[in-house]
């Protein structure tokens, strides 16, 4: 966990009119690195074919037009529509867009965390939404690997102390503490 403060980990913080700042560890850092690089791996696998015709290139449109194979990849770009027809249509305007998002926010969080030996992460307004959207995007990653359903948190909760989903688990609550603490600094700025 993070850095404590009175004996409670302390997440993200306020610090001033549109800071926002949380202290990790070597181990946290680490992890989190890890994590964001693997969610831009998985972001880049899926390669444009863009469109003969400059305009469509120029403004993202590309011949994507079926849904990933990749469950975890299916989580971050989902079908917006259940008519296949529509959702392929959708696809082909908004998936360069969408991936190019995720990957920003992925990538910022990873500047951040490498740019800082020390652990401590300061981030602006637009810092905090970036991480927000990064977080959320390993979140579902992981809930997609752990098979997390509405109902599956009381099994999670006892896996076994050798079950290799363990850590995986602990992880995946961790960034949702480390999120909530993050929404609880910006709702403080709105205050």
């Amino acid at each position: 966990m993070s850095k404590e403060v009175d004996g409670q980990p302390s997440g993200f913080t306020r610090h001033g009119n549109n800071d926002y700042v949380a202290n990790f560890s070597p181990a946290e850092s680490e992890v989190l690195v890890n994590l964001v690089e693997q969610i831009l791996e998985l972001l880049g696998e899926r390669t444009d074919n863009h469109s003969d015709d400059p305009l469509a290139a120029m403004v993202g449109i590309t011949s994507h037009d079926s849904p990933p194979d990749d469950e975890v990849l299916l989580r971050l770009l989902p079908n917006a529509y259940a008519d296949q027809v529509d959702a392929s249509e959708f696809r082909r305007y908004t998936e360069l867009t969408l991936r190019t998002k995720k990957s920003a926010h992925a990538i910022s969080m990873r500047i951040d965390l490498k740019s800082s030996p020390d652990g401590c992460i300061e981030v602006d307004h637009e810092g905090a939404n970036a991480w927000l959207g990064a977080m959320n995007d390993i979140r579902l990653a992981l809930g997609v690997r752990l098979k997390v359903q509405e109902n599956s948190y009381e099994d999670l909760e006892i896996l076994a102390p050798d079950d290799p989903m363990r850590g995986v688990y602990a992880v995946y609550s961790w960034l949702g503490w480390l999120q909530e603490s993050l929404i609880q600094a910006l709702m403080d700025d709105a205050l």
